[in-house]
């Protein structure tokens, strides 16, 4: 079984991919299109972990 954070974490790096595909199709700078990745990829899921974790505590 998968665990809720899993599933969330695959929503958010799906989303990136897909808007970094969207971003480089539309004519985006690079920059902009890596940045979608990268934010929306990599940091929001560390953002939502450590978020999840303060209210925990």
């Amino acid at each position: 079984m998968v665990s809720r954070d899993t599933k969330e974490t695959a929503l958010l790096v799906t989303v990136a991919v897909v808007g970094f595909l969207a971003a480089n199709a539309l004519g985006a700078p690079s920059a902009v299109a890596w940045a979608i990745l990268i934010g929306v990829g990599g940091v929001g899921p560390t953002v939502r972990d450590e978020w999840r974790r303060r209210q925990d505590a």
